[in-house]
């Protein structure tokens, strides 16, 4: 099958000259992993990482790609919840699941904890006709979300749900801060944090404020003015007096 491989790093970001299509193996299901063909797969900004080499070096020969929407065609023998012909989605942070934190349920915490496509390998992601998961790392696709949003929201999703659910316990009725409301995560940001009933202030470049109201920012601050900061302190006093709060200084 073929695949999306590099075995070298561009430090000068030259990744056009690194990057090969190839032909590689086909895999096959371990007894708790699924297998299946890729439909959609999502750029993140850990392929650049990887193919810089840094802040991680990844295992070479490498196959990019974190997150990846599909159809399955093979099953291991002790996978029990996803079949063949299923329409599936990634979920890429890959934790040892007996730790401590694992079994607290903060797989997120997991101190042996690995993205998939990026940290894992040689030639095991997301740029490759057919790839494979433990069936702990797959989810089912509803049948109103397509391929293309299923891949899209598979890892800047659950980011933007940990950050803001898991740590920050947003509340309704408070002001949250979207910090690059116009990225993968910032947009789900806006969009959890708007589900909770909160004030939304997103910031963004020029080009992306429009979207970010879109998304449902009550706020849009162009975060290359060199003084954004001011504006964002103008708003939440407001927001603060509106609500019989007393502003900060």
């Amino acid at each position: 099958m073929k695949a999306v491989v590099y075995t070298e790093y561009a430090p000068d970001d030259n990744f056009a000259k690194i990057l090969k299509v190839q032909d590689i193996d086909e895999p096959k299901p371990k007894a708790d992993e699924v297998v299946f063909k890729v439909k959609v797969a999502a750029l993140n900004y850990n392929d650049i990482w990887g193919m810089r080499g840094q802040p991680v070096p990844v295992p070479l020969p490498h196959v990019s790609g974190s997150d990846a929407a599909g159809d399955v065609i093979a099953v291991g023998d002790d996978v029990k919840n996803i079949k063949v012909g299923d329409r599936v989605v990634s979920h890429s942070n890959m934790s040892c699941r007996v730790c401590k934190a694992c079994t607290d349920g903060r797989e997120f915490d997991c101190v042996n904890r690995i993205i998939w496509g990026f940290q894992t390998g040689p030639t095991w992601g997301a740029f490759q006709e057919v790839t494979h998961l433990p069936e702990v790392n797959i989810s089912k696709i509803p049948e109103n979300v397509s391929y293309d949003e299923a891949a899209a929201a598979s890892m800047t999703l659950l980011t933007s749900w940990h950050m803001l659910v898991g740590r920050a316990k947003i509340k309704p009725g408070q002001t949250v801060l979207i910090m690059g409301g116009g990225s993968g995560v910032g947009s789900f940001g806006i969009q959890i944090a708007k589900l909770y009933n909160c004030d939304v202030i997103a910031t963004a470049s020029p080009d992306k404020l429009d979207k970010c109201l879109e998304l449902g920012a009550d706020f849009a601050v162009d975060h290359r003015k060199e003084d954004w900061h001011k504006e964002v302190r103008a708003i939440t006093k407001e927001l603060a007096k509106k609500k019989g709060e007393v502003p900060g200084v």
